[in-house]
């Protein structure tokens, strides 16, 4: 019985969530999605990946509740990995995305790398989470 559960050992601790993506809902992964939509400093098309995003997460949570027969808890571990780490990668990149918008006057145009890499950081999140279905 220990071999089986010998995966755990080497585990990292997960970090804590912060406190910004704590609300309005219970979701960090909604809350992320919609600060970045009620911003009103990026376009339609982060918009249409932020939506994206907060899409496939709500697709895996009903996948992961739905499944027949339910997932075991190494599978649900695994899959809340992927997850989490999607969301650090979506959350770092709108930090550095809002960080570069203040810091250059709230000038968009300035900050093109950062809105890029913050799309292709929302791209590979949503990617993962299809992914993870699989």
């Amino acid at each position: 019985m220990e071999g089986e559960w010998e995966w755990l050992r080497g585990l990292q601790p997960s970090n804590e969530v912060p406190e910004r993506l704590c609300a309005p809902t219970a979701s960090p992964e909604l809350n992320l999605g919609v600060q970045m939509i009620g911003s009103n400093i990026v376009g339609n098309d982060v918009v249409e990946l932020a939506a994206q995003y907060m899409a496939e997460h709500a697709r895996l949570e009903l996948w992961i509740g739905s499944h027949e027969p339910p997932l075991g808890f190494r599978k649900q571990f695994e899959l809340g990995r992927t997850s989490s780490e999607a969301l650090l990668e979506v959350y770092e990149a709108w930090v550095a995305f809002e960080t570069a918008y203040v810091a250059s006057g709230k000038k968009v145009d300035h900050v093109r790398d950062e809105r890029e890499k913050l799309k292709e950081a929302l791209r590979r999140a949503a990617d993962a989470l299809i992914h993870a279905r699989i």
